[in-house]
Formats: structure tokens, C-alpha cells, sequence
């Protein structure tokens, strides 16, 4: 009867392990054959649903789910792991100390260049300048500090904002969720006007230079407050990152 017993829990301890392993998300293959669909086309093709299949399945690997607050590719073991990494073509991964899923921006470039129309081509080496080597938005910086600071004063925000914003007037209805995200989140660093990589000299610098560069900005108002703020009572937000 013991013996009986001990078989059975074995059987459902495995059975339990079974269960635990992570269930592949539908995203990543509708991803991959969004990816070969274009990889196959011989004439110029949209990248657009490409480019939603690759935020989906970014959000997929990126969920987390049950106990230990882990991301699903957290919870593969490592011959699995190994095996996505190869599979997913267009993803750089990591579940080091640091952990993401970020589709590759020069290898979505160079593939909207070759594929694409005019307009992918044109949002997708906008894409590409977005990101940094470190894999951040190109206007923050890491440097010593543990989080990321806003790279006022170097002209990069500006830079990023014109180039988005004439995207999402020349095409208002293209790439429209991540353009407008990305015009938002610019706009929101400006508006603000803290957690600077340098000092509070090169963010009036920067606002200064905003305002009469996009004074019909959403945002313009705002840095204009932000700007006599910090002339008048800059230690109410001080510019330098907590």
C-alpha cells in the first residue's frame, strides 16, 4: 500500500511539473508568420501589421503570470530558451539581470528598406534612431546613474520630436499607436523638464530652444510655466534626477 502511494504521488508530482511548464503564446506565431509573409513578398508590402504582431509578442514574452512575479521567457528552461532565441528572428532577448524582449530596430529597418513602401521605410529609420545601443529611447541615457536621465542640452530631443511629429502629419493614420506614444512621451519630458544627465543650465537651454523651434506644440504652455519656474522657484522641482 505504501509503495502504492508513494508511486501516485510521484505520478502527480510529474503531472504537476507538467502542468508548470509555460504554454507558448499564440502571439509568437502569428509574429513569425507575419515575418515570413513580408520575407516572401516580391512586391512592396505594408510592415504595419508586422510591426503590431512584433508589440504583441513582445507583450507576450513579457507577461507575468503566477508565482514569483516571472516573465513567461523567464520560465522556460534553458534548452527551450535557447531554441526561441533561434526561432525568433527580429527579438533581442535577455533574462539576465536585466530582462526584455525588444524587437531589433535595425533589422526591422533594413527589412522595411528591402520590403516596404515609401512610408514604411520612412517610419522604420525613424524606428531604428529611436533606440540606443543600450536599448533605451535615444534622448535618455544611463551613465552612473541607476536609472535613466534626459539627455537635455544636446539638441536629441528635439531632433527625435521633429522627426516624429512630421511622420504623423505626413501619414496621420499610419504606425498611429506607437507614433503617438512616442510624440506623448517626448512631450511629457519637455513639459517636465527634470531628471536631466547634466545640469539645469542645458534644460532652459533645451526648453528655450523648444518653444521657439514648436510653439504650436500641445505641450508649449507648459514649457513656458516650466521655464519661468525654473527661473523664478527651481528648487520647487529640482532638475536633477531623485
Amino acid at each position: 500500500m505504501k509503495l502504492r502511494i508513494v508511486l501516485v504521488a510521484a505520478l502527480l508530482g510529474l503531472a504537476g511539473l507538467a502542468q508548470a511548464e509555460p504554454v507558448r503564446p499564440a502571439a509568437l506565431d502569428a509574429y513569425l508568420k507575419a515575418l515570413a509573409g513580408v520575407e516572401a513578398a516580391t512586391a512592396p508590402v505594408s510592415l504595419e501589421p508586422l510591426m503590431a504582431a512584433a508589440l504583441a509578442a513582445q507583450d507576450a514574452l513579457m507577461e507575468i503570470e503566477g508565482l514569483g512575479d516571472q516573465a513567461w521567457l523567464e520560465r522556460l528552461d534553458e534548452p527551450a530558451y535557447g531554441q526561441l532565441r533561434a526561432e525568433l528572428r527580429g527579438f533581442t532577448l535577455s533574462r539576465g539581470f536585466d530582462v526584455y524582449a525588444q524587437p531589433d530596430a535595425a533589422f526591422l529597418d533594413r527589412l522595411a528598406q528591402v520590403h516596404g513602401g515609401v512610408m514604411d521605410r520612412e517610419f522604420f529609420r525613424l524606428y531604428r534612431a529611436y533606440w540606443s545601443p543600450e536599448l533605451l529611447p535615444a534622448y535618455l541615457s544611463l551613465g552612473k546613474r541607476p536609472t535613466p536621465c534626459v539627455r537635455f542640452g544636446e539638441g536629441v530631443v528635439a531632433k527625435q520630436y521633429e522627426g516624429w511629429r512630421g511622420f504623423a502629419r505626413k501619414y496621420p493614420q499610419a504606425y498611429a499607436g506607437f507614433t503617438r506614444q512616442t510624440l506623448t512621451d517626448l512631450e511629457e519630458v519637455v513639459a517636465l523638464g527634470v531628471c536631466t544627465c547634466s545640469d539645469e543650465a542645458s534644460v532652459s537651454r533645451e526648453l528655450r530652444g523648444f518653444v521657439k523651434r514648436f510653439p504650436d506644440s500641445p505641450v508649449a504652455g507648459k514649457v513656458r510655466s516650466r521655464l519661468v519656474e525654473l527661473k523664478e522657484n527651481p528648487t520647487i522641482r529640482p532638475v536633477l534626477c531623485r
